[in-house]
């Protein structure tokens, strides 16, 4: 599986060693015409970054830098010698974009621009940097005009860059924002009041949204997006988009989004080997969601999996309708706990744990997931109700080895695109009411299940158990 391979390409990048070069420092009480050491810094990182060659590090020190134009590294690093951008240890270095008002000539909120930018470069690491009040992107890595169409071949001069313990707060466009670059990671960063509608400059007309998401990964290719945290945001939370391909997300928390907390949304083409694993979501809009929202285009092989979603207001899990509505294939989701998902009064309609909402899918399979406590049901499909089984069967949904907590046989409301969505539990899944630790806690271990059965062969191996984590005792 090409997952595995990049990952261990990822993991190398990680931990490949700096060749040691010149360090040079950024202090708000430095000058431009200064040596740029630790006793004579440089006032500014524009600066440092004109002078940061392969190897080198740039320090910036603790306190506020008002910017008025982009911070974007002149160079590139080597495969062996990283240009580091960080802040001082032990020190906190925030970075102030109110003043950023144009970039190319053109306002700043009118395009995909940041108030970091790695464009055209590589091997770049940038570290423990605070951002805040940003007109457009936080931190954007790769290709930045706003796209027309999937950015050409060309355009992907962006690959092997870290973002590693960064934060932006409070931005127009997406906190972080990965556009057509290749192994890329992003980790360990937080986003918070990303996609603020009302924060953008008065020349730009006021739509009826903000663009993108908090994180949003635009047609990139092995990236790596782990243990961030994303709250309190205007739209989606982790978004995989257009035609990314080859990559995971993992070990993340996203609260407090109005839309959907991590979102796969296939747009200018094929959407591919995307993996959601070991995340929590929790008071948001939607916990997962699958969409192929673009003209010809299609999502293929999305992996679901060890993820934990509680006190949702929509699904747990969503085939969406939006956009052209398009084929999702070789779809695979297993070993997830929901637990209160759903809300009444939904504009979606009926809600819950699964919801198979589209019916332009196949390939689909189901298995080892926990549902509990949904609001309309455990499992619900767009299909008509006369029309099931039999087009599980043709589609080749597979729901199966599923722990649900009952069947509701709620009413059935009409959602938006006047959808209908019916409760149906497949034959081969188990009734059963779990207990927890302390759910009250928000602690979703288990304290007893049942044993799922072990004899079925899926393409990708479940654990042993239903939903994400392993229970106390097995029955």
């Amino acid at each position: 599986m090409k997952t595995k391979y990049y990952l261990l390409s990822l993991l190398l990048l990680c931990f490949t060693p700096y060749v040691s070069g010149k360090e040079y420092f950024v202090a708000h009480y430095g000058s431009n015409s200064a040596q740029g050491t630790i006793s004579d810094p440089f006032a500014t990182i524009q600066k440092a970054c004109s002078v940061a060659q392969a190897g080198d590090t740039v320090t910036i020190r603790g306190g506020e830098y008002y910017i008025d134009k982009q911070i974007m590294p002149q160079r590139s690093g080597k495969p062996d010698a990283w240009i580091l951008y960080r802040g001082m240890p032990g020190e906190k270095a925030i970075i102030d974009g109110q003043h950023v008002i144009v970039a190319n000539e053109k306002p700043f909120s009118s395009q995909s621009a940041g108030l970091f930018q790695i464009t055209a470069k590589e091997y770049i690491h940038v570290k423990d940097l605070h951002f805040r009040n940003s007109y457009s992107v936080g931190i954007l890595v790769g290709y930045s005009s706003n796209l027309p169409e999937a950015a050409p071949e060309e355009k992907r001069n962006t690959r092997h860059i870290k973002v590693e313990g960064c934060s932006v707060d409070r931005s127009y466009n997406s906190g972080i924002s990965v556009w057509y670059a290749d192994y890329v990671i992003v980790t360990g960063c937080e986003v918070t009041k990303a996609n603020d509608l009302e924060f953008r400059l008065p020349e730009t007309r006021k739509g009826h949204e903000a663009p993108h998401e908090a994180i949003s990964i635009c047609g990139a290719r092995y990236f790596e997006i782990s243990h961030n945290h994303v709250h309190h945001c205007y739209k989606e939370g982790i978004d995989c988009k257009e035609v990314s391909s080859h990559g995971v997300v993992h070990n993340n928390l996203v609260h407090n989004v109005p839309r959907q907390a991590y979102y796969a949304d296939a747009w200018f083409g094929l959407l591919e080997d995307i993996e959601f694993r070991d995340n929590i979501a929790h008071s948001a809009g939607w916990g997962f969601a699958i969409s192929v929202e673009g003209k010809g285009s299609e999502a293929r092989n999305i992996r679901i999996h060890h993820n934990l979603a509680y006190n949702i207001q929509g699904a747990g899990i969503l085939f969406g309708l939006w956009g052209e509505n398009l084929l999702r294939s070789d779809i695979h989701i297993y070993n997830n706990t929901f637990y209160n998902c759903g809300s009444d009064g939904w504009f979606s309609g009926n809600v819950g744990s699964i919801d198979i909402l589209s019916t332009n899918c196949e390939d689909v399979y189901i298995y080892n997931n926990l549902c509990d406590k949904g609001f309309d049901y455990e499992i619900g499909f767009g299909f008509a109700k006369d029309e099931l089984p039999e087009a599980l069967k043709k589609q080749n949904i597979v729901v199966k080895d599923n722990l649900v907590s009952g069947i509701k046989n709620k009413e059935i409301r009409v959602g938006q695109y006047d959808a209908k969505v019916v409760e149906y539990i497949p034959e081969g899944n188990t009734i059963a009411v779990p207990e927890y630790r302390n759910s009250r806690l928000f602690d979703f271990v288990p304290v007893s299940l049942p044993q799922p059965d072990t004899n079925n062969k899926w393409k990708y191996a479940p654990f042993p158990w239903y939903g994400a984590y392993r229970p106390v005792l097995t029955k």
